[in-house]
């Protein structure tokens, strides 16, 4: 390394012997088991015989079949939301209704007469007296 060369200037990099070649959703869908891909792609994993390789593919396996469970999951968490605004919607209705007419016929006006009428007031004795400021 030279005065005034940047540090890295001594790295060597090697171009790699082989690009990685991007998959597509549709290459990746033919490792789900349940796939019709799956019996022919087995078959060419026990013809290569590469642990590594056959780890790699359960991998994705696994990965693809919790794929397909969480999203189940979701759509039915999906259907019962849809299912319990409805009947939340009907339930508030309901409650609109109530309350109007409760509003109409002034139950609260009437409850609170009547409560004050029907409470006996008690004399306050000297150490039953309220605090005041």
């Amino acid at each position: 390394m030279g005065k005034g060369e940047p540090w890295y200037s001594n790295l060597v990099t090697h171009p790699p012997t082989q690009c990685a070649v991007p998959m597509t959703t549709t290459q990746v869908e033919m490792f789900h088991p349940n796939n019709s891909c799956a019996y022919a792609i087995d078959k060419v994993l026990q013809w290569l015989d590469q642990p590594y390789l056959n780890t790699k593919v359960s991998c994705l396996q696994d990965g693809l079949i919790r794929v397909g469970q969480v999203k189940k999951q979701l759509s039915d968490l999906q259907h019962q939301e849809q299912l319990l605004s409805h009947a939340l919607f009907a339930v508030d209705m309901e409650m609109d209704g109530v309350q109007r007419r409760m509003e109409q016929v002034q139950a609260m006006e009437q409850i609170s007469n009547t409560h004050v009428a029907y409470t006996p007031m008690t004399m306050a004795t000297k150490d039953q007296m309220p605090l005041t400021l």
